[in-house]
């Protein structure tokens, strides 16, 4: 009898510990289709590449994949996923070497929002720094240089496109929002000085925002065991209970966002459908 009580005291304990390690395998495995992938395979020969440049936001395991859903509307193209979950601009800068050395005909960038949480206080700089081991505390200035050498790299790219980048939350008038604010107008003021083509993701989203049907629940909150909260929460609800990102965003009254920061797939099809109207302009 006291084998049974602790059996149905530590089962799920036991549970909950394969789950969590279940999710934490999906979301630190590698995009489908890197560069590396590709240079391996030698199988981009002939073909279009278009390379989609980010962290999680590209990456798609944490939310939807918008890079997916361009896959099956151009089979024929060859789709480079270089999103990586928590990159900052400066580990974009780490890994461009296999990416140019494929050679693509097209580079979609969306890089900053880690940059702008990472620099919207001390503790989520802090939390940054030692979670990513970058060399410093991301930093708004240090985000400026970093995309301008960035798209200096590219600048053999026949045709690049940057994007502005998602909210933080779905709170226009939040602090977390005007400073994410900053950082798409310095985006806009850098694509016109590198003359690149501007894709104005953050302004489709806020659009999508306005027309929303359910009032919103909460704002966003930087603190690092509330972010990781409504991560994981989020990721076991999609994977573990197979809801979708839709489902899981609107049960907290999030319209675009599952978890104040991944796309849902209302927030990736507004991405997909920016990017593929760009790349079907040639």
């Amino acid at each position: 009898m006291t084998n049974v009580i602790l059996l149905v005291l530590i089962a799920p304990a036991i549970l909950l510990a394969a789950a969590y390690l279940y999710v934490s395998r999906i979301i630190s495995t590698p995009p489908k289709g890197r560069a590396e992938d590709y240079l391996e395979s030698k199988n981009f020969k002939n073909k279009k590449i278009i390379a989609c440049i980010g962290d999680s936001l590209t990456h798609g395991n944490i939310g939807q994949s918008w890079v997916d859903i361009l896959r099956k509307d151009f089979p024929e193209y060859i789709f480079l996923n270089e999103g990586v979950n928590g990159n900052t601009a400066w580990q974009v800068i780490q890994r461009l070497d296999p990416i140019l050395a494929c050679k693509p005909d097209i580079v979609v960038l969306m890089i900053g929002s880690n940059d702008a949480m990472g620099s919207f206080d001390i503790n989520s700089g802090l939390r940054y720094k030692r979670n990513n081991n970058l060399p410093e505390v991301p930093t708004f200035e240090k985000y400026k240089e970093q995309l301008s050498e960035i798209l200096k790299s590219l600048s053999g790219v026949p045709k690049i496109a940057v994007c502005t980048i998602p909210p933080l939350g779905e709170n226009k008038d939040s602090p977390a929002n005007k400073h994410v604010e900053k950082f798409n107008n310095l985006i806009k003021l850098t694509s016109r000085n590198h003359n690149i083509d501007l894709l104005p993701v953050s302004e489709s989203l806020w659009l999508s925002l306005d027309s929303r049907t359910y009032p919103l629940n909460s704002d966003y909150n930087p603190k690092g065991i509330k972010i990781m909260h409504r991560i994981f929460g989020g990721i076991f609800h999609h994977y573990i209970f197979k809801k979708s990102w839709n489902q899981i965003a609107k049960s907290k009254g999030q319209w675009i966002l599952f978890d104040q920061i991944h796309l849902n797939e209302t927030g990736a099809n507004i991405v997909h459908k920016i990017v593929k109207n760009y790349i079907s302009t040639g």
